[in-house]
């Protein structure tokens, strides 16, 4: 497992770097539509098998608000939590460039061979539904670089349902880049490589690093133009489309919530958050009268937790607003972001990001401020009193993330380390030196373990883990 989980972390970063390079230049030279792939590298050769064994299933629309309007035409939307959306298919020929074994086998419970057949193909890029589909687009809205964004929404995903494995886990089927929704603004809908490489290969690291993530099952790539400002500086190419079939416990967020705040929805926000506990939070008693507290603690603790614990692995999130920041504490939406070779608390992983709110230095507040977001939209269905636990709870916060990045670092990952006071010096002194990040905070859990031993010519300068084990 950690053997994948590294293999495919390095890989990431050189991919997606590589793949911008390479579609940039590409772009710039001849037709998209004329290029030529190295088939090896891709399941190309599929064949018609049949129906995919995949039944999903839609409990959502059970117990939340759906949109009245029907269409994917762009509005306002009111006193909704979904509006019904169809995927718009991606111009074939199509591609099945990458596909991950472990969400195919361990969470959907489809053998590989279903990769040949032409149906899955379609199914995960949009042009054919699975059984019992209900495609969905998610109303939310949220904060970006610190300011309140208005209404935004899934405007290129679409939530096509729930599948419950023969683990009894239910997990949310998604597609990301299938076209527009109500929520598309000024958008196509569309991704590209570029971006979608870096969901798929971002999402599974992430998830073999330990840290709690969505998961990605497949990408497919399509000869469909689509025109892109990657450097936001007016140099317009032209790169090709992509769809990520993904998949979480659930894509509600902290904009999920704020959206019907400002709004005054506040019966549609009653019925959002008292389903979200009980399907997410089950040890919170739904007659509990302070459960939205309990819930609001939980959710702040586990904040601290996941930031330390991708902070531990040298990940910075570039876009960690409130629009994309998961009520359920787990990574998803891979925008901007960076892994780092050596701390360095300036380290911007977003170039939009001019004023360096999301530098590796920062994370923390961010997380906090995304936590008062979340407590102000809370705080109309509060008491005074439970209004004064939950901000005694957010004052904590700070002494909360602490003891949860020591944690991290000094247990998970420097399992010979036990004394308190003497791992809070190591732990100062490995990070103020700026010996190597990854080295210290990722690769130890392997050289304590004794795993497998690889090379990591980038990071170890041609040297082994085993070399460095016997320096």
């Amino acid at each position: 497992m950690t053997k994948h989980g590294f293999t495919l972390f390095l890989f990431s970063s050189a991919v997606a770097i590589a793949t911008f390079r390479d579609e940039q230049e590409f772009c710039e030279n001849e037709s998209c539509n004329e290029r030529e792939f190295d088939k090896s590298h891709f399941y190309s050769d599929v064949k018609h098998c049949g129906e995919i064994p995949l039944a999903l299933s839609h409990k959502l629309l059970d117990a939340l608000p759906l949109d009245e309007v029907d269409g994917n035409v762009i509005r306002t939307v009111k006193r909704s939590v979904f509006s019904e959306s169809q995927p718009s298919p991606l111009k074939e020929p199509l591609t099945l460039a990458a596909v991950s074994q472990d969400v195919l086998r361990n969470i959907l419970d489809l053998n590989e061979s279903v990769i040949q057949n032409e149906e899955f193909v379609r199914c995960v890029s949009g042009g054919k539904l699975f059984p019992g589909s209900v495609p969905l687009a998610h109303r939310y809205g949220g904060h970006q670089f610190g300011y309140w964004a208005g209404q935004l929404g899934d405007g290129r995903a679409h939530l096509l349902g729930e599948y419950t494995n023969r683990k009894g886990e239910r997990w949310e089927v998604q597609l990301k880049g299938s076209g527009k929704t109500p929520y598309s603004r000024s958008g196509d809908g569309r991704a590209v490589i570029r971006s979608s490489v870096r969901e798929f290969l971002c999402s599974e690291a992430m998830h073999f690093l330990g840290v709690p993530t969505s998961r990605a099952l497949s990408l497919v790539v399509s000869e469909e133009p689509v025109w892109r400002d990657p450097f936001y500086n007016g140099s317009v190419i032209k790169e090709r489309g992509a769809v990520v079939l993904r998949l979480a416990k659930s894509w509600f967020r902290i904009g999920s919530l704020e959206i019907l705040t400002r709004t005054g929805e506040l019966d549609v926000l009653r019925t959002l958050l008292d389903f979200v506990i009980k399907e997410h939070f089950k040890s919170i008693g739904t007659n509990d009268p302070d459960k939205y507290v309990v819930f609001f603690s939980r959710v702040l603790n586990e904040t601290a937790h996941l930031i330390a614990h991708w902070m531990s692995v040298g990940f910075a999130h570039g876009v960690c607003n409130t629009d994309n920041f998961s009520l359920l504490s787990i990574t998803f939406d891979y925008g901007p972001f960076g892994f780092m070779e050596s701390y360095d608390p300036n380290f911007v992983p977003n170039t939009s990001d001019d004023e360096g709110r999301y530098s590796i230095g920062a994370q923390a507040n961010v997380g906090l401020f995304n936590l008062q977001k979340l407590l102000e939209a809370l705080k109309p269905l509060l008491t005074s009193d439970q209004l004064s636990q939950s901000q005694q709870i957010l004052r904590e916060y700070p002494q909360i993330y602490h003891q949860r990045s020591h944690f991290t670092v000094s247990v998970v990952d420097f399992k010979e380390l036990g004394n308190e006071e003497k791992d809070s010096y190591v732990i100062a002194f490995l990070l103020k030196v700026n010996i190597s990040w990854i080295v210290f905070f990722s690769n130890c859990t392997i050289i304590n373990s004794l795993i497998h031993f690889f090379y990591f010519n980038d990071i170890f300068n041609g040297q082994t883990v085993s070399s460095l084990i016997n320096q």
